[in-house]
């Protein structure tokens, strides 16, 4: 066909013709492979289909919806998959196909086999992008009617999702047709079947078809511009009624979750939901129309009218003028739903635009005002730890995707904030005229508690972004994180100091201070602080405060040291450090004396836990003997950390593994009072009764006598972990069993 294309085409309809009848009937998965490339190459290649349409669809049709699986071995490698999307690009290649394909999909929707509607609902999305309305408009009842019931009965996620999406195609491809005077709006009668059968339901909150329902409208609403306007008009007015008139926490929560649902982003929403958010007497209710706010809040247009929503609930909780006094755990969610809006909404100037000039100022500003508020009958939740550790990630967040500009100014107020006492950028900047933020005045640690939210503004901003006064500040904050006595205080100025130095140029000098945070030693490669961490294992006092630091060098960093924040990430960084340090655990561990060997047990123990699990699985066999040690140390931090390593190479592990492991080492740890140690030494049991029976060395006798004890277990999930691992190793070498 590549070389003579020409003379294929001279052939007219013929050569249509006669594909159609060397493909009929066949059955090999490599020919119909190749007859799909064919066909869709008739098809796109601008053949004479002529009065063979039909007949090519039908030749074609025919394995719809392919039911194939390949045979074990198989040395051509034809997969079910590619058999699907060959053929699916036969059917939806050309509009002349649709009044054939969209009744044959209509009825493979009546299939019971899920794959078969899954296909069926993927086909129709991609029919979609290539029909125009007047192909659909005869089949869009039908349509409705089966993508309706898939919805509403379905029991799978697939198919579900599969029904949503095909719906959203298909009202976008009806939403681009072009009107004419006397042409019927198709966009108008399709919507008018699913508010017909879906508006209902969103009255009734408490049956089954109010998320269905939801779910189906926003998937229409989320098509087109002119679609969200028509479903938006059509049910807000009735569900707002509904949410102001309902009285039961159960019927407006749920309306509250519908309205967040069903509409993308709608401004008359949030005029009911802002002064509902503050004054309605119940905690759920306000609750929920926060969530609904940060859930609509994508446009930059409603991002600008939400933000200071939530903003003044922040304020009302820091004065307490408001109706009713607000939780700190709805403090906290209204945190929660910033970072949520600074996360999903759209990366545009304007929205990045209102967080650097209204929510990054109002945030430092009010925890300004409670940091220096005297004392007064209310208390601000605003000095709560738990509150300034929520509002780190909605100020990192928003400065981590911040354009150049305006993340260099961001840099510059919040160092000069903290620094020199520059508030001019604050709102009602009411303070005294000197205010030192990076010292701790006498036994008050609610203002050196703030640098936190220093950290959060110049540690995930991008690394082309230069913070000024750096030298000066890293000063500052190395003197805060070593003379402060706030554990808030000094843990926030050493990772503020590691993430600033992190984002250095490398070669450049810093003040190398053991107490601060160590991961930035490590993900720039350097050396000399993690050579001192490995000296101070055998410490008596700070050997397992050492251990400690391990776990924080080799997990990931949350708030500060990840790419999240544009840390500069080393690749393999876990493995390289594996590498290069676990030959002197193991050196010091032998040479250390026997009261000091728990700090190097629990080092080990923390790194093997982070590493990838294909290292795991190379190196735990020349480590067991260390780590099973590691389960008989009194620290239970350290059990813990053992016991969540092995559990999950137990499900999978190399044989060289499995002869030096016995049941008994996890035994040991059953009688123990943690309740986490307990449930994890129950799943490392359950993991070992997968071996072979030759392969198990304790017999399961004595296994299943010490699995009698944690039956009685005061805990629910100890005992549901107890009657789990006990029923296997009853099956353990039986008839029927493993």
């Amino acid at each position: 066909m590549e070389s003579r294309e020409s003379e294929l085409k001279g052939l007219g309809a013929d050569f249509v013709f006669g594909f159609v009848q060397s493909v009929d009937g066949e059955r090999d998965p490599r020919n119909l492979l190749l007859a799909f490339q064919i066909a869709r190459k008739i098809i796109h290649g601008g053949y004479d289909l002529g009065k063979f349409t039909e007949e090519l669809f039908e030749v074609t049709s025919c394995y719809f919806p392919i039911d194939f699986s390949p045979p074990p071995n198989d040395p051509h490698g034809i997969t079910q998959e590619e058999l699907i999307l060959a053929l699916r690009a036969v059917l939806t290649g050309t509009p002349r196909f649709a009044e054939f394909l969209l009744p044959l999909i209509i009825e493979k929707l009546d299939s019971d086999v899920q794959s078969a509607k899954v296909d069926s609902l993927q086909t129709l999305t991609a029919c979609a992008s290539v029909y125009e309305h007047k192909e659909l408009a005869e089949f869009l009842p039908g349509l409705w009617a089966s993508l309706r019931r898939e919805v509403f009965q379905t029991a799978s996620e697939r198919v579900e999702s599969a029904g949503l999406a095909a719906l959203g195609a298909l009202t976008a491809c009806i939403s681009r047709s072009v009107l004419n005077s006397d042409s019927e709006d198709y966009l108008n009668v399709f919507l008018d079947l699913v508010l017909k059968d879906c508006q209902h339901h969103l009255c009734e909150p408490d049956l089954k078809l109010v998320w269905p329902s939801a779910k189906l409208l926003q998937a229409t609403s989320t098509a087109s511009y002119r679609a969200s306007h028509r479903v938006a008009a059509a049910i807000m007015p009735s569900l707002i009624e509904q949410y102001n008139s309902r009285t039961q926490v159960s019927h407006t929560s749920q309306l509250g979750r519908s309205i967040s649902v069903s509409v993308d982003a709608r401004l008359p929403f949030l005029t009911v939901c802002a002064p509902l958010s503050q004054e309605h007497p119940q905690q759920a209710v306000r609750q929920r129309c926060l969530t609904a706010l940060a859930a609509v809040s994508s446009r930059p247009s409603v991002v600008q009218e939400s933000t200071p929503v939530l903003l003044q609930v922040l304020t009302s909780s820091h004065t307490g003028m408001c109706t009713g006094s607000f939780s700190l755990e709805e403090v906290i969610s209204v945190c929660h739903n910033l970072q949520r809006i600074a996360e999903h909404a759209q990366d545009t100037e304007e929205t990045g635009r209102v967080f650097h000039d209204i929510v990054i100022p109002r945030l430092l500003g009010l925890a300004l005002q409670a940091a220096m508020q005297g004392s007064s009958d209310h208390q601000s939740p605003l000095v709560e730890e738990s509150v300034l550790s929520a509002m780190v990630p909605v100020i990192s967040t928003t400065c981590a995707r911040l354009q150049s500009q305006l993340a260099g100014q961001t840099a510059s107020r919040a160092v000069s904030l903290f620094l020199d006492g520059d508030m001019s950028f604050l709102p009602e900047n009411a303070f005294p005229s000197k205010i030192q933020l990076l010292k701790q005045a006498g036994d008050s640690w609610s203002q050196s508690q703030m640098v936190c939210l220093l950290m959060g503004c110049v540690c995930s901003l991008p690394r082309s972004v230069e913070v000024p006064q750096l030298d000066r500040l890293l000063l500052e904050l190395e003197e805060l994180s070593c003379t402060c006595d706030h554990p808030l205080s000094y843990t926030s100025a050493a990772k503020c100091y590691a993430g600033l130095v992190n984002k250095r140029p490398a070669g450049e000098s810093s003040s190398p201070v053991l107490d601060l945070n160590e991961d930035w030693s490590i993900v720039n490669g350097f050396s000399s602080l993690t050579d001192k961490l490995f000296s101070l294992l055998s410490d008596s006092e700070l050997g397992l405060l050492a251990a400690d630091g391990f776990s924080l060098l080799m997990s990931d960093s949350p708030d500060v040291l990840n790419r999240g924040c544009n840390a500069d990430v080393r690749i393999m960084y876990r493995q390289r450090f594996f590498t290069e340090n676990s030959a002197k655990l193991v050196l010091g561990f032998n040479s250390a004396a026997q009261e000091r060997k728990s700090g190097y047990l629990k080092a080990l123990s923390h790194i093997v836990n982070n590493l990838p699990r294909q290292v795991q699985l190379t190196e735990l066999p020349a480590l067991l003997p260390l780590l099973l040690e590691a389960l008989s140390c009194p620290d239970q931090a350290v059990q813990l950390s053992t016991l969540s390593c092995l559990q999950p190479v137990l499900m999978d592990p190399p044989s060289a593994l499995i002869t030096q492991l016995e049941a008994s080492f996890f035994c040991l740890s059953l009688s123990l009072s943690s309740q986490k140690v307990r449930i994890a030494s129950l799943r490392c049991i359950h993991a070992l009764s997968r071996f072979p029976e030759h392969e198990v060395r304790l017999g399961p006798g004595l296994v299943l006598r010490a699995l009698a004890v944690p039956l009685d277990d005061l805990k629910r999930m100890v005992r549901s972990e107890a009657v789990v691992a006990r029923n296997e190793w009853f099956l353990l070498g039986s008839p029927g069993g493993r």
